[in-house]
């Protein structure tokens, strides 16, 4: 359980960054013109999905935690 947690956490912050550093490039961009601006907006939307479960994972447990 602290494993899965931990890696959890981890992820957690992993996606946050990402999410951040890709969405500051995205205001940034005007235009497709590159591959590389194709796997950065695919980065963003893949790492949202990623952050939204493990923000979902991670709240039940701290309700559960706290649940009397």
């Amino acid at each position: 359980m602290y494993k899965s947690t931990f890696q959890q956490i981890i992820l957690f912050i992993l996606t946050s960054v990402i999410i951040y550093k890709a969405g500051q490039y995205l205001v940034a961009l005007n235009d497709i013109k590159s591959f590389t601006d194709f796997f950065i907006i695919m980065a963003f939307f893949v790492s949202t999905v990623l952050f939204l479960n493990c923000f979902a994972r991670l709240g039940s447990k701290l309700v559960s935690t706290l649940s009397f």
